[in-house]
């Protein structure tokens, strides 16, 4: 890539947490999400991983206070 970054690995996407939040009754957050190679498009990229994932969004569960099994605010 031409900032001379390698491969670009990444657990779960802004796509990803756009439908968690939406799931969940939240407001998308107040920036746009762009897919990575959408920005840099000749870079390697490996990801979503689905396992770390589902812990990234138990993570988001957490902190928004959602019951992740109901997908209801506490």
């Amino acid at each position: 890539a031409w900032a001379g970054l390698g491969r670009i690995v990444y657990a779960a996407s802004s796509e990803q947490l756009g439908q968690w939040l939406d799931s969940w009754g939240i407001a998308a957050p107040p920036v746009r999400g762009l897919p990575i190679t959408t920005v840099a498009p000749l870079a390697q990229v490996a990801g979503p991983d689905e396992k770390l994932a589902q812990e990234v969004r138990l993570l988001h569960a957490r902190y928004h206070g959602i019951d992740p099994s109901e997908g209801t605010q506490h």
